[in-house]
């Protein structure tokens, strides 16, 4: 019945436009994000791969950063490493949206992630440069309600992970 009913355009009876004072984010926005990325999360390594293609297609010098450098870009799909790091990420993501109604724990992972990302010379830029990339990906898979809503989620999620990163260079 919830099927039928979404499909009519109430699917997101109950959810607000009064946004989280912490993160913005309305519960439309959050119900959005998750129930978008279960389309993600049913095939994690394929949905990482073709993040980080599009991500290295986009910004090519990034691939420098990650173990499978040097590794043509017709044969990362099949590379083991990338394979492990992309589902990793979507693991990450997923915690993350899995925790985005409980600002202080999504605070804690994005810091978490931020933070882990400085010693390895990750820049600002390369995390607005992910944002980017996996807002230009999910434009081609989401809704543009559900893409809207990612876009608020990222933004948070990526001014979060930069100060975290800033703070631990600063350390």
């Amino acid at each position: 019945m919830g099927a039928i009913w979404s499909w009519l355009g109430y699917g997101d009876q109950g959810r607000t436009d009064d946004p989280n004072p912490v993160t913005g984010l309305t519960s439309r926005d959050c119900y959005l994000i998750k129930t978008s990325w279960g389309k993600v999360r049913q095939k994690p390594t394929e949905n990482g791969i073709a993040l980080f293609q599009l991500f290295f297609k986009n910004n090519p010098t990034y691939q420098q950063f990650f173990p499978f450098r040097g590794v043509p870009a017709d044969q990362l799909p099949k590379n083991k490493k990338l394979q492990a790091h992309a589902n990793s990420v979507i693991y990450a993501f997923s915690s993350i949206v899995d925790s985005i109604d409980d600002p202080d724990m999504l605070a804690s992972i994005l810091h978490r992630i931020g933070e882990s990302h400085g010693p390895r010379n990750i820049t600002e830029e390369t995390f607005i440069n992910l944002k980017a990339t996996m807002i230009e990906l999910f434009t081609s898979v989401f809704s543009a309600k559900e893409v809207e809503a990612w876009k608020k989620a990222l933004t948070v999620a990526t001014d979060l992970m930069v100060k975290a990163l800033n703070e631990a260079r600063n350390k």
